[in-house]
């Protein structure tokens, strides 16, 4: 179930954490722990990974408070801004090591299609392993929009692009998902 971020995280929840609560921080935390996490997760396929990258977007969230303008972005969209940049960076680590897991390996040589009854049903790993075959962009736009429900125009502003960009994205992002799917043989309705 997609839980969007609770009506609890007000303006005043965030003034309170910009002049130093840290019961506003953890409450600011508690608000959007879950979105962030699924992000990271069905960006990563790790669940450590995920909760590890979830952290560090919270340490840096709490460094970078003052630097946050209702004016310019939503909340959610400045968070998710931070989220992104940090697996960019995260990424751009990895490339250096160039080195898979275990749980990569098997995701990638894997086919869901090859269930033993011909035919699945979706589930978590199912639509990670799909999400894998889209490229960054495409799959940072569905993850947003559908995984953490967030609006188009958060979207647009977390990832620095045009609305209209973002629209053309998920467009073709839930036609390259469809495909995969379809090819996969697996029922998502």
């Amino acid at each position: 179930m997609i839980e969007p971020a609770t009506a609890q995280c007000t303006s005043t929840l965030i003034v309170r954490a910009q002049q130093g609560d840290t019961q506003a921080i953890g409450e600011i935390y508690e608000c959007y722990r879950v979105n962030i996490f699924r992000y990271m997760y069905y960006r990563t396929g790790d669940g450590q990974t995920a909760d590890d990258l979830t952290s560090e977007v919270f340490l840096r969230m709490i460094r970078s408070l003052n630097t946050y303008h209702k004016q310019e972005a939503a909340f959610l969209a400045w968070l998710f801004q931070i989220a992104h940049n940090l697996l960019t960076d995260h990424y751009r680590k990895m490339s250096h090591r160039n080195h898979l897991n275990l749980e990569e390996q098997q995701m990638l040589t894997s086919e869901p299609g090859s269930h033993p009854n011909g035919d699945a049903q979706l589930n978590s790993v199912m639509l990670q392993q799909a999400l894998s075959r889209l490229n960054d962009e495409q799959r940072d736009v569905i993850v947003m929009r559908f995984v953490t429900c967030m609006p188009i125009a958060d979207v647009a502003h977390a990832l620095n692009k045009s609305e209209d960009a973002v629209k053309g994205l998920q467009r073709r992002g839930l036609a390259a998902l469809r495909d995969v799917l379809s090819d996969w043989e697996v029922h998502y309705a």
